[in-house]
Order: C-alpha cells, then structure tokens, then sequence
C-alpha cells in the first residue's frame, strides 16, 4: 500500500508536523524521512523539503505535484509551508488544483498560539478524508484583486473566515519569523547595547535620576527607546514593503505588520537581556553604602532595578547605531523564515 506523503518546509513546519505524527503515528520510526502507521488509514511518510517559488513568488503545486509523487512512491501529497498565502484579502489555510491527489497546508494562517492543535485537526482531516471542515472554501478569480495562483479558476482554496483573521495572520507570521533567530545578527547592536547603558551604572546623575522616576516614566522611557531601536532597523534595512508589491493593500499592510512585530519581539528580547546585564553590573559596582550616601536615603533592590531599567533604555537608544556595524543582508535573512525571505528577496532584487 502506497502511504499518504507528507512534505514539510525546514523549521517551524518540520519541527511541528514532527511533533504531531509522533503522538499520532502507531509506529513511527526514524527521523527524516519519518514513517509510520495513522490508525485507520494505512502508512504516512513525512520528508523535509520545499516546492520552488515562480518568478512571481507564488507556489504552483499542482505543477511538481507529480514528479513528487512518483519520485516518493506516495498516494497523496500533503505540503506544509510557513509560506503565508492570501486570497480575496484573507488567509489560506488550504489549497489545490481540482481533483489533485496534493493539497499545499500554510502554516502562518494557524496563528500564533494553539497551533499544534489547530495543525492536527487539519491534518487529520486532510489524512482520513482528504477534506477540511474549517474555514470558507472558495475558487475562481478574485474581482477585486486579479487572478494569481491562489484564486485562479480550477484551483480550490480553503480560506480563514474569521472576525480576527488579520491579527491571526500577522501573529501566525511571527511565530513563523521566529523573532530570536535575529538576536545573532545584532551582535553590534548589542554591544553598543551594553557599553552605552553601562556608562548608567558609573556615573551618580543617572542614579538620582532613576531614584526620581516613576514606573510609568520608565516604563514611557523604555517604550520610546524600543520603539526607536526597532524603526530604525526596519528603516535602514529596508524591510517595509512598498505599495504596489502585493495583490492588495491588506496584503501589504499584513506584510508590514508581521515585520514589525518581528523586529519588535526581537528589540523587547535586546532590551530586556541588556536590563538583566545591567542589574548584574549594578550590582557588582555599586556598593549600597556609598549609593545611599549619593541618595542620601535608605536603598534596597528597587533602586538597582531602576537604575539598571534607566540604563538599558539608554542603551536601547545606542543600540540603533550599533546596528549600522551589522550587514543588512544578513539581518534581512534572519528577520523572515526561509520562505518568505526568499519570495521576498524578489521585490529587494529591484531595488
């Protein structure tokens, strides 16, 4: 019996997809290629890999559908991509060609959380009846948007019919992105980071200045410093999309959202390791006699805390400089997951 064939994108796809079959599949062996039995079904095979992109940076499975099936003696193709799909201004969870024994599954329209549950119901659908229950099915061309590869007559599209489908695409981008894959690329960043707010914990102005300071202000103080930070490495390295480079306004405004909550998830991770470095080396540094006597008042862990939030903040505002020292295309590749930073990298290429 020929198994169904599961085939997934390096990264969050395969380490997800892995996950599932594992609890599902009755004896599952080996890693990649993974194979076992889904009860009730018969044999399931998954493989790491990934369908080429068109010029345009669109998936046409039905095209390689074939060739992969022949080449993996599979039944069924089930792809599963952190590629994220739109159609008719709104997610794709699933698509297909007509009466095509493949089926492309995109990972970002699952959201953030949840999202091993959500992949399981859909693979089991998918895997014991070879259709979906969730979401609006959908085909022919989009009137408002043009006709592409999702939404082209004889394709089948399955799409997100909820009332807060943009945030989940947005977020399910971001947790595709994975936002701390950045934080080795900034290493100039974050130098600059830790040598501008140490300069905090040496000198006494920035001590009383920190002691005079409510939660709230420091709390204003770190949000403007992160905010910077983050503009600045969306601006410098270009990552804003430009009007007119997707099917549709939402579709750009989903793009630039998930852009900046990847690099904002990425500079709140910055400013809080340079805060948790800072409460370290104030309290190395400062002895709390002496802090006390430049206070003049009685000290305890808050003040560290403060003194340490206020230098970090400093340094956040540092770190948008440092971040100049880093290379752009190295920033721009670990910003986005390998498949959209390759459909992405098509619209750099005209810069």
């Amino acid at each position: 019996m020929q198994p169904i064939g599961i085939l997934a994108d390096s990264g969050q796809p395969m380490a997800d997809v892995s996950a599932i079959l594992r609890s599902v599949l009755t004896d599952a062996t080996g890693d990649n290629p993974l194979r076992g039995t889904w009860p009730g079904v018969g044999p399931v095979e998954l493989r790491e890999g990934t369908v080429p992109l068109t010029p345009e940076g669109d998936v046409e499975l039905g095209a390689h559908a074939g060739e992969l099936l022949d080449a993996h003696r599979w039944s069924r193709l089930i792809y599963v991509t952190d590629l994220p799909l739109s159609a008719w201004e709104k997610p794709v969870i699933t698509q297909r060609a007509a009466d095509s024994p493949a089926v492309l599954l995109s990972l970002p329209a699952l959201g953030a959380f949840g999202v091993r549950r959500r992949l399981r119901a859909v693979l089991t659908g998918l895997v014991e009846h070879d259709e979906l229950s969730i979401g609006e099915l959908r085909g022919g061309p989009d009137p408002e948007e043009g006709e592409d590869s999702a939404d082209r007559p004889g394709v089948e599209t399955r799409v997100l019919d909820h009332p807060g489908l943009t945030l989940r695409m947005v977020a399910g981008m971001v947790r595709s992105n994975e936002p701390g894959r950045l934080l080795p690329v900034l290493s100039s960043s974050l130098a600059a980071m830790v040598a501008t707010g140490g300069f905090g914990i040496f000198y006494g102005s920035i001590w009383k200045l920190a002691e005079e300071l409510t939660f709230w202000r420091l709390l204003l103080i770190s949000i403007f410093a992160t905010v910077s930070f983050a503009g600045w490495l969306i601006v410098h390295n270009r990552l804003w999309q430009r009007r007119h480079t997707q099917e549709s306004r939402w579709r750009e405004m989903v793009d630039n959202l998930a852009t900046v909550g990847t690099i904002g998830m990425t500079a709140i991770i910055l400013h809080f390791a340079v805060w948790l470095v800072m409460v370290l080396a104030s309290l190395v540094v400062i002895p709390q006699a002496y802090l006390e006597g430049e206070l003049e008042r009685d000290v305890g862990v808050i003040t560290y805390l403060s003194i340490a939030w206020l230098s970090a903040s400093l340094g956040a505002m540092a770190g948008a400089l440092g971040s100049n020292f880093d290379r752009e295309v190295e920033i721009r590749s670990a910003t986005y997951n390998l498949r959209e930073h390759e459909r992405r990298a098509r619209s750099w290429a005209g810069d």
